[in-house]
């Protein structure tokens, strides 16, 4: 059975997958709870808003931080975005990496939750494999002015922080494999440094495109 909440924007979501590091605190829940519960408790805090959310984006920011991040393993993605890549590079070089991809992707895929206008969310099904340690949650968007976008998110179970997010995939496209190629691209141009450095530039600046 369909069940529905009112959520933002599909393009939030796309980017979720893309954040943080594990912690505990989906060690204890299944992959539908954590999907469930961190919409809602989000949606909550961006309802119970006193003012207007586009003037304070910093606010969104924390929410995003808070209550959105921990249930994500950002090293694991990286690792996957980076692919090979992530072998060739020195420690010093995968920590910079992750710190300029999660403060452009904090901010980047905040910008929806800014204008959130009482879109809808629909949960779907969930998969649920305990011998591989795999699962997904299906659900969908519906955005106000089109149709439905499909949305798969996939996760690994971690032996000490339980389910974790690793990818999502949006209308048939991964995440992490998007972010590969244009990882890959850059890093042939100008080498690690100069994926770190793009990075940091666009954080300077305030963009939020890759």
């Amino acid at each position: 059975m369909t069940e529905t909440v009112r959520a933002w924007p599909a393009i939030f979501w796309f980017a979720l997958l893309l954040l943080l590091p594990a912690t505990a605190l989906a060690e204890d829940k299944r992959p539908e709870q954590i999907v469930r519960d961190t919409t809602e408790t989000v949606l909550e805090k961006l309802r119970n808003y006193d003012g207007d959310l586009s003037e304070n984006p910093d606010y969104v920011y924390d929410v995003v931080r808070e209550d959105v991040l921990p249930y994500f393993n950002f090293q694991l993605i990286t690792r996957f975005a980076l692919g090979r890549h992530w072998n060739d590079a020195t420690e010093e070089q995968r920590e910079q990496f992750t710190e300029e991809l999660t403060t452009l992707l904090v901010r980047t895929y905040s910008q929806p939750l800014l204008e959130y206008d009482g879109e809808e969310v629909r949960f779907r099904s969930e998969r649920v494999d305990e011998d591989r340690g795999r699962a997904s949650m299906q659900m969908e968007v519906q955005q106000r002015d089109g149709p439905a976008i499909p949305l798969t998110y996939q996760f690994r179970r971690h032996d000490q922080h339980g389910w974790q997010v690793y990818d999502v995939v949006v209308e048939g496209i991964s995440l992490v494999t998007n972010y590969r190629d244009t990882f890959n691209s850059e890093i042939r141009r100008n080498g690690m440094d100069g994926l770190i450095q793009r990075l940091r530039e666009r954080n300077r600046r305030g963009e939020t495109d890759l």
